[in-house]
Parts: C-alpha cells; sequence; structure tokens
C-alpha cells in the first residue's frame, strides 16, 4: 500500500528523478521513468513492450499513478561479468559511475541499449562492469521500506 504522500496522478512527462508509475485503467502501463539518461526516458515494465525504451520528454500520452524516489536494490547473488557477455533486455548493470538497464529500443533490429537510471555513484573502474538479473524497484525506508516490483529476468545460456 502506498501512503497519499508516496505518489501523485499525472502524465509521464512531469516525473523527476526514478518513478514508477503505476496503471490506473487498462490503457495504462507499468513505466518506470528516468531523468539520470540523457533526456527523460521511459521504460516499459509490463508485458506488451517489456524493456522497451522511449524519450519522454513533455509526454502527456502516457499516465498512471506516479510514485517518485524509488530505489533500485540488486540481487547480488545474480551477478554476471558484463565484459564477458551481452547485457540482455532487462538486467541492470553497474559500471562507470551508474546503474543502467538494458533497454530495447527497437526489437526488429535487436538493438539493446543502456540507459542510466542512477549517476553519481562511486566511479568503477575503467573497463569494468557487472550484470544483475534479479532487482527489484523499492520505496521507503527500514522499517518501513516495501517492494513495488521485483524484476527476475533469467539469463540465456549459450549453445
Amino acid at each position: 500500500m502506498l501512503s497519499p504522500n508516496e505518489f501523485s496522478v499525472g502524465h509521464i512527462g512531469a516525473g523527476a528523478g526514478l518513478t514508477l508509475v503505476l496503471p490506473a485503467d487498462r490503457y495504462d502501463h507499468l513505466l518506470l521513468v528516468t531523468t539520470a539518461h540523457d533526456e527523460p526516458t521511459a521504460i516499459f515494465l509490463d508485458d506488451r513492450h517489456q524493456f522497451e525504451a522511449f524519450g519522454c520528454q513533455g509526454n502527456i500520452h502516457y499516465k498512471g499513478i506516479l510514485v517518485p524516489n524509488v530505489r533500485i536494490e540488486v540481487d547480488e547473488t545474480s551477478v554476471f561479468d558484463v565484459s564477458r557477455n551481452w547485457a540482455e533486455l532487462g538486467t541492470v548493470v553497474r559500471k562507470d559511475d551508474g546503474l543502467f538497464i538494458s533497454t530495447g529500443t527497437d526489437r526488429r533490429y535487436g538493438d539493446n541499449q543502456l540507459i542510466a537510471l542512477q549517476r553519481n555513484l562511486v566511479a568503477c573502474d575503467a573497463n569494468a562492469a557487472i550484470g544483475f538479473t534479479r532487482w527489484q524497484i523499492v520505496i521507503g525506508e527500514r522499517p518501513c521500506k516495501r517492494t513495488l516490483k521485483a524484476i527476475e529476468h533469467e539469463k540465456k545460456t549459450a549453445n
């Protein structure tokens, strides 16, 4: 459950920081909006377009329950070395000074792009990157911390 001061209702173009957008009706989508990327970007988290991303600055076409100031937590037991493996759609990657999500911009061509979810973290060594297949979106601090969405993306193995 959400407290009334933890959310607002509106369009995704009004989001600031890292915002989870919960659907308000059957035509809405579950989205994660980040302003840490080059431009404000929305990422679909629901099944239909899962992990596809699009620029959303000023967007008034998508709306929902806006939950700002969410955080990402990773399951450290789901780690894999990104320097030797491709970051599949839906995995999160820690590299440089940020946390990124691997998204699709156009599934027809299989193009993956890393979208920044958080920046200004302690910088990693140059050319070092790790990914996580399990992560979650949380709000609040202990003892009031709640998980709003858990993602478990099983990494495909090559034959």
